[in-house]
């Protein structure tokens, strides 16, 4: 039997060993999801905000109003200033966002979405803040990414926050920009 040697998979095998720190998967990525917006969908959202804000001024919610436009210029800013490339990594230890650590015992579960344009990975936590951590990763990497994730903390199908989960529903009853497959159509 000394002979014969097992077969380890090489990621079990450096999972095990937590003396030292082994990079699993590493790769450079957006920090945020982005994706530039053109001037109709400008047009719909600033329409919307004036005639919400003209219902609100009616009902003297000035507070609520001057909220809505802070949170539509953050919005504008985001989709217009492109974001900066970081050097994400897996490890045995962990995730590094940059040079954010989070642990693999602070991280609870993790799944795939798409977010704008980009392909992301998701990860939930188990501390107060952030509740998530979210990495842009390229389309073929995710099934090497799933793999080695898989090994240390479940996955699930789709996000599990009622945020989520009410955005989507939202973007797909009132999308304000056409959709990629309806301009193929047209």
């Amino acid at each position: 039997m000394s002979d014969q040697k097992k077969k380890v998979d090489p990621i079990i095998e450096k999972l095990q060993d937590i003396n030292e720190e082994h990079v699993l998967f590493e790769w450079d990525a957006p920090e945020r999801s982005f994706q530039r917006k053109d001037r109709d969908f400008w047009i719909t959202a600033i329409a919307i905000l004036v005639l919400v804000s003209i219902i609100l001024f009616f009902v003297n919610e000035f507070p609520l109003i001057l909220s809505l436009i802070a949170v539509m210029f953050l919005y504008y800013a985001l989709s217009t200033v492109p974001p900066g490339i970081v050097h994400n990594k897996l490890t045995n230890r962990g995730i590094y966002f940059g040079e954010l650590r989070y642990d693999w015992t602070q991280l609870t579960r993790f799944w795939f979405k798409k977010s704008l344009s980009s392909q992301i990975i998701a990860f939930e936590t188990n501390l107060r803040f952030p509740r998530q951590v979210t990495l842009v990763i390229d389309e073929k990497d995710q099934e090497k990414i799933k793999e080695i994730v898989l090994k240390i903390i479940p996955m699930l199908d789709e996000s599990p926050t009622l945020v989520d989960k009410i955005t989507k529903w939202f973007a797909d009853r009132l999308p304000l920009e056409d959709k990629p497959e309806h301009n193929k159509e047209k």
